[in-house]
Formats: structure tokens, sequence, C-alpha cells
């Protein structure tokens, strides 16, 4: 049986690294059984979609921004058509 300590250390690493088949099992047990853990892990994965979705959100926004070679030649453009 594992520890809470354990399995907080487990729920955290889990979505960067696949645990062996007996420490997932461990760990699901003890969720059932640990509400406090439970909620961690809850937590857990909640913070880890959120820092993905940030990381996309802010991928998709750069590759959305001009160049600034690109925005010199719209306003170069734009003044032409001005004069």
């Amino acid at each position: 049986m594992l520890t809470c300590k354990q399995a907080t250390f487990y729920s955290a690493i889990k979505s960067f690294q696949k645990l062996p088949f007996v420490r997932r099992i461990q760990l699901k047990m003890h969720l059932m059984m640990c509400e406090n853990c439970h909620e961690f892990d809850h937590q857990s994965k909640i913070i880890d979609k959120t820092l993905v979705d940030i990381h996309q959100n802010e991928t998709l926004q750069s590759e959305e921004k001009l160049s600034e070679a690109n925005i010199s030649n719209i306003k170069k453009a734009v003044n032409q058509q001005l004069k």
C-alpha cells in the first residue's frame, strides 16, 4: 500500500512518464480509499490540462503574428495608397 506522500508523488509524475503496472494499480487503489489524494490527483489533472491549453494557445498566437518585415511592408503599402 502506498503512503499519501508516495501517492501524490506518483500522481504528479504520471502525466510526464508512464508508471510501471504495479505502481499504477497501487495508485488506483490508494486513490479509491483516500479522498484527499483523490482530490489532489483530480486537481493535478486540471492543472496539467490547463498548462497544455495555455502552451497551445501561445503557440497559435505566435504563429498568427506578423513578422516585422511584413508589418513594414504593410505600412509602406498603406502610406503609398494615402499619397
